[in-house]
């Protein structure tokens, strides 16, 4: 039976604001109760984690007191990197075996180990043909769900669902109807440090994708156009009306961060936008605070080659005065992920997953009992005693059967020897084949290992910055990679640094060289750094005995010092 309640409360913390949405069961269907949000400063939550924890909390606890909803329970999301989604194919099985093998799927395709992980699953489609079916794995970091909850708690409610983003948004998009079955529609969620593109095919979950630009390219462009302060340059950006002069430099700007947002966003997913798409977009659904940029939407059309809208996700739901009716449709956009978690809170007819610790989730507990505590201890003493009365008596005649039928099996055995020791010898071949399959399937698993590494490493790669060569090695951190290149100075050579850092599953970026040089006159920095990253999964057998640069480096400046000293001599005599 379908679950609806009456009320469904769904709170989004991006990198810029809070944005609460309430949804009521209607009499035609579901209403907006209503919509309100809270802004927060640039540095209150960095690449979804918050760095200001009473800040935020202020925040919620206003909005949950204005609206009269301390203790209800609410929905929130985590999103971007913070969120693993694999798509994992597997034999035909029921749903209690499905609960059985899904721990040992997530092992072998997940990155950390399980004590680490909150994790939740669904089966997808099922191949009548070849019997496998499909199952998407959705896990969070221990951590990570604990920095999602802990302010949504403090501040007054009772988290209940801690949905990964992209499926809130498949849910506020499939209610408002962007999601046609017949179509490859792509979501974009365009908040202020970061952007996700999540791809649904014939209205269901395909992949999702995230990227480093946001809004706040915008704000840095207009910082080194104008010359000014981030505040002034935030307000500027968000200006209704702006002078001749102020319109041309936000214009300017907006050209070139527009171009770059639409340029990474069709590099990133090749199968869905470009010359050679397989899977190629139909409609772009832009979503977030940052749906109304300037000239992004525009940019977008152009380099994508398709249609492109902006998000409503209050167009198939009921308003009322003082709800959604009086929010500017500029802001309806930004609303788009908490009207999803608020559906997701009010019916289960939308299709989601629920990433909160298992015993924080609902129906975890069990009830306890008024009254109980006196007599529960009795009986339970009681129970006790006549139980292990009971098994004493029950292990002794167990026994007495086992001894019977052991003595029966041998003499089976004696009769069937010959058939023992054949069944034995396949036994211990099937096991050798096992493991030459196990060898195969490690090998397979690691097959698209570099592919990873050479896409990490080129989002990562700041302006003006080149790769001369990157090689697979043992680090002190576990497997990882030498990467080797040259640049225009040392701040681009710490932007590289910093960026591969924010990777998730990067364990710490060395400097082992940096010396300049010269290319046609024009002065240069050559670079190599070290980078550990276990969770690549190179297998340390096929890589080459790491080379020593640090002693290399040494040695180098000691022959250089040693030259300049003989040549020093040289010159006194």
């Amino acid at each position: 039976m379908t679950r609806r309640t009456k009320v469904g409360i769904g709170i989004d913390v991006g990198s810029s604001g809070v944005q609460l949405a309430v949804l009521r069961t209607g009499k035609t269907g579901i209403a907006v109760d209503c919509v309100d949000s809270r802004s927060l400063p640039h540095d209150a939550v960095v690449e979804g984690t918050v760095m200001d924890s009473q800040l935020v909390c202020d925040k919620i606890s206003e909005l949950l007191q204005e609206h009269k909803l301390r203790g209800k329970p609410v929905a929130l999301s985590v999103a971007g990197r913070r969120v693993m989604i694999k798509r994992i194919s597997t034999e035909e099985m029921s749903d209690e075996e499905l609960k059985s093998a899904i721990l040992f799927e997530a092992k072998s395709n997940l990155p950390f180990d399980l004590s680490e992980v909150s994790l939740d699953f669904a089966k997808l489609g099922q191949d009548s043909e070849s019997g496998r079916m499909d199952v998407l794995l959705v896990a969070a970091k221990n951590d990570r769900v604990f920095d999602a909850v802990e302010p949504i708690a403090w501040a007054g409610a009772r988290p209940t669902i801690l949905e990964a983003e992209p499926f809130a948004l498949q849910a506020a998009l499939s209610e408002a109807g962007y999601l046609d079955e017949n179509l490859v529609v792509a979501a974009i969620q365009i908040g202020f440090q970061s952007t996700d593109v999540t791809t649904f095919d014939h209205a269901q979950f395909e992949s999702t994708r995230s990227f480093n630009i946001g809004g706040k390219s915008y704000v840095e462009g207009l910082m080194r156009e104008q010359g000014i302060p981030f505040d002034k340059a935030t307000a500027l950006l968000g200006k209704s009306q702006h002078s001749e002069e102020e319109r041309e430099a936000v214009l300017a700007v907006a050209r070139r961060v527009a171009e770059k947002i639409a340029e990474q966003i069709e590099r990133g997913l090749p199968s869905h936008f470009g010359a050679i798409a397989d899977h190629p977009v139909d409609r772009v659904v832009l979503c977030g605070g940052g749906a109304h940029l300037p000239l992004l939407e525009a940019s977008l059309r152009t380099r994508l080659g398709c249609e492109v809208e902006t998000a409503n996700p209050f167009r198939n739901l009921e308003l009322k005065s003082g709800s959604a009716g009086d929010a500017p449709p500029e802001n309806a956009p930004q609303y788009t992920a908490a009207i999803g978690l608020a559906l997701r809170a009010l019916t289960d007819d939308h299709f989601g997953f629920n990433l909160l610790l298992p015993q924080d989730r609902p129906g975890a507990r069990t009830a306890s009992y008024a009254g109980a505590g006196t007599i529960v201890p009795i009986v339970g003493i009681s129970a006790v005693i006549l139980g292990m009365a009971i098994a004493h008596i029950a292990q002794e005649n167990q026994l007495t059967d086992l001894n019977r039928q052991l003595a029966e099996v041998k003499s089976e055995a004696d009769v069937y020897r010959d058939k023992i020791a054949l069944v034995e010898d396949l036994t211990a071949k099937r096991a050798d084949v096992s493991a030459r399959i196990d060898v195969i399937s490690d090998l397979d698993k690691n097959r698209f290992a570099r592919i990873k590494l050479l896409q990490l490493v080129n989002d990562a790669l700041p302006e003006l910055t080149w790769i001369t060569s990157l090689a697979e090695v043992q680090t002190p951190r576990g497997p990882g990679m030498n990467v080797a290149g040259v640049t225009s100075s040392n701040l681009k050579v710490s932007q590289l640094m910093s960026n591969l850092l924010k990777v998730e599953g990067v364990r710490g970026v060395d400097l082992l060289v940096s010396e300049q040089g010269m290319i046609a006159d024009v002065a240069v920095t050559n670079f190599t750094l070290q980078c550990g990253y276990p969770g690549l999964g190179l297998s340390p057998k096929t890589q080459p005995k790491p080379e020593n640069l640090l002693a290399k480096g040494a040695a180098a400046l000691k022959a250089k010092r040693k030259a300049e000293d003989e040549l020093k001599k040289e010159t006194s005599k």
